[in-house]
């Protein structure tokens, strides 16, 4: 068996389940557990059909019950895709042999994939569904940690220590920023302009000197004559990294309005000097007899 460094061993159920926890990956019967250099890769004797079922059951109670609430339960989710995908590398029998019970389920269920859909982007889709944004999402997230070979068992701890799903997304895309770049840029936007300087009293009771020249929010209300109220102020990272994300987006919008203009300041004078040229360029002809 290729790269395996430890001896493989059949596993009971109750064996099974302990190392479920241990090394993030789904319960299966019938299995056996090699240890490999991308961690511990189990080995169904269950068709891709059935494990894929597995997987879609749990996905299904995690999307109902725990979606907007846990991040770990979809990082352990994931984590069994990546372990499943593991299973794809045990020999070239093996891998000729789960390809093509994936390709049959594929075909059964009309899902298409370009000719270089990598094997992990088809089984993110048969597991989460036809959403193309979630699967690109988690199927990037799972490349990029095959591309670092972080192992199976540590692939939570990379998506938690990367920021998350979605900064390992952005993280991957030359063009796109995380929300900490989004918060850094929003910060430099805010030396462009001062538009009044707020004093009170409050404001000097907690001033901590190592944060002069730092971003502050301040809460406020609007008042019927155009002014503002302010009620509180906050020097919280979360509060004012979001509020730094917005700014970066009202710059960004500002900086795009006035391209806009000057795209079509610029097209409207070309545009003038085109009809001179043509004018010029008429009045310069013969004239027939």
């Amino acid at each position: 068996m290729t790269n395996v460094l430890s001896q493989t061993a059949t596993l009971s159920t109750t064996t099974l389940a302990s190392d479920v926890v241990k090394n993030d990956s789904f319960s299966l019967s019938g299995v056996t557990v090699a240890v490999q250099a991308t961690g511990t890769v189990l080995q169904s004797s269950k068709s891709v059909s059935t494990i894929l079922k597995e997987l879609i059951a749990e996905k299904d109670a995690w999307f109902t019950n725990a979606y907007k609430t846990s991040n770990e339960q979809l990082y352990a989710l994931l984590g069994k895709c990546y372990g499943f995908y593991e299973q794809f590398k045990q020999s070239r029998e093996v891998a000729t042999k789960l390809n093509k019970e994936l390709d049959a389920y594929i075909a059964e269920k009309g899902y298409k994939f370009s000719s270089g859909s990598h094997t992990l982007t088809k089984i993110v889709k048969c597991v989460f569904g036809t959403d193309r944004r979630r699967v690109s999402a988690y199927s990037i997230v799972l490349r990029t940690a095959l591309a670092k070979q972080i192992k199976v068992s540590e692939l939570a701890n990379f998506i938690r220590e990367s920021g998350g799903v979605e900064e390992v997304r952005l993280a991957k895309s030359p063009n796109a920023m995380t929300a900490k770049q989004k918060a850094d840029a929003g910060a430099e936007s805010l030396t462009i302009k001062t538009i009044v300087n707020v004093i009170a009293p409050a404001f000097s009771e907690k001033l901590d000197a190592g944060n002069i020249g730092k971003p502050v929010v301040l809460l406020g209300t609007w008042n019927a004559d155009g002014s503002i109220s302010v009620h509180s102020f906050t020097n919280s990272a979360g509060a004012v990294n979001a509020a730094l994300v917005v700014q970066f987006a009202i710059a960004k919008s500002e900086a795009e309005a006035i391209k806009v203009e000057t795209t079509a300041a610029n097209d409207s004078q070309i545009a003038k000097d085109a009809v001179t040229q043509a004018v010029s360029e008429a009045t310069a002809l013969p004239i027939a007899a």
